[in-house]
């Protein structure tokens, strides 16, 4: 497949290339990763930025964004994230926590209160299904760790309770995060709320406490106290006419190779939707990503704007897990090193085999969406990366894995 290296004016490149030797990050070491992933035909295109000691050491583009139509991923292609909207939800409570709005501790019901009495499926001595009453209440930091004991309703078959997510509804458009919260309150839940961690739809539970407690939409509140201050002008719920020409094309990976999934030119994600989805709706670009995850690393700071206290900051990308708590699903556990923190995952601790592998080091904050972008923020190396990819498989494509080793490497290094 034909390379496209876009994106960057040759201002703006010869700015890049006049940073990176004050930091020594081997730009053609990545270079090299990247276009070679897009040129075997691991993937289709693909954009990537690394942070590290106050600075951007590496920008760039590789691959398409449309290959139907040729044209090339640039570094202000906006893409579905899909799953990486929840650290911003996440980020978005914690600013209401600390305006005193709601607490860590609140029963969700206190906002919410169609959620006070669902029933927890379980099963007896004799494996016959039954269904049992809530013995705690579910919390505000129950949703944040999903915790709460809600299905999602995204993994097929895995179990019964989630065929019935999956059939009640709660990604259709046509009704707001209001409605959402009926049909959510009529379902039951995976387990007691604390017992354990399951991904599920809990963000999109908090989106609609911080509409109750604020008489504000969603997606106001994003814009106002997350979007703006950042100058993340291309984040939101849907792509603007002057972005569809930007939007990428999504794919999915099958065994016959690559095959379309949604044009980006008649995505769904063109029209203004009513369900706000904070767990899985946004879109955004590689620019304004990581221009979040740079307040995250400087401590709720970006710019000499304070969108959150440093050490709200701290608690957010802290281990919040219990050791009694259960990892319902197997992507986290003590035996990986990886537990949750308040929207994505915590490395709480790391060998040199690991750090070689997979680039997780013990501190690192990250998530990812469902079309494989993704973001760490690496705390104790004063470091951040971003990777925009643009497709369905499972597990995470071996790319993750060798962008974060080798941005772990290089700031490690300098």
């Amino acid at each position: 497949m034909r390379n496209f290296l876009i994106g960057l004016s040759a201002a703006a490149m010869l700015a890049a290339c006049q940073t990176t030797p004050v930091n020594n990050f081997d730009v053609a070491a990545m270079d090299s990763l990247l276009s070679g992933a897009v040129d075997s035909g691991e993937i289709i295109g693909v954009s990537a930025l690394v942070f590290d000691e106050g600075q951007v050491v590496y920008e760039n583009a590789f691959g398409l964004r449309d290959r139907e139509r040729g044209d090339p991923v640039e570094l202000d292609t906006v893409f579905r994230i899909y799953s990486m909207s929840k650290p911003i939800t996440s980020a978005l409570i914690m600013d209401l926590v600390e305006e005193g709005k709601i607490s860590l501790d609140d029963p969700v019901s206190k906002y919410i209160p169609e959620l006070a009495d669902m029933q927890v499926a379980g099963v007896d001595d004799n494996g016959t299904p039954k269904l049992s009453a809530q013995t705690s209440p579910m919390t505000i930091e129950d949703l944040l760790l999903h915790r709460a004991g809600l299905g999602y309703g995204i993994f097929g078959p895995m179990n019964p309770v989630e065929e019935l997510y999956e059939k009640a509804g709660l990604f259709e458009q046509g009704e707001d995060l209001s409605a959402k919260m009926q049909k959510l309150s009529r379902l039951p839940l995976v387990a007691q709320p604390g017992d354990g961690w399951y991904y599920s739809y809990s963000i999109d539970v908090l989106g609609r406490v911080a509409e109750v407690v604020t008489d504000e939409k969603f997606s106001d509140l994003l814009q106002d106290r997350i979007f703006d201050p950042l100058g993340m002008k291309d984040t939101g719920f849907y792509v603007r006419p002057d972005q569809k020409p930007r939007f990428a094309s999504n794919y999915a990976l099958t065994e016959n190779g690559f095959v379309l999934q949604e044009d980006g030119q008649t995505s769904e994600f063109l029209t203004k939707p009513e369900f706000e989805s904070g767990g899985g709706g946004l879109i955004s670009t590689l620019d304004d990503y990581a221009a979040f995850a740079q307040m995250l690393l400087q401590g709720g700071s970006y710019k000499g704007v304070q969108i959150l206290k440093p050490e709200t900051v701290r608690l957010m990308m802290s281990d919040h897990m219990d050791p009694d708590d259960t990892f319902m699903m197997s992507w986290l556990g003590a035996d990986k090193n990886k537990s949750f923190a308040y929207g994505g995952s915590i490395i709480t601790g790391d060998t040199e085999d690991q750090i070689a592998a997979t680039g997780e080091a013990e501190g690192t904050y990250s998530w990812g969406g469902m079309a494989r972008t993704n973001f760490h923020v690496d705390p104790n190396n004063n470091a951040f990366a971003v990777i925009m990819l643009q497709y369905f498989v499972q597990p995470d494509p071996p790319i993750h894995d060798a962008f974060r080793a080798l941005v772990t490497q290089e700031v490690r290094d300098d």
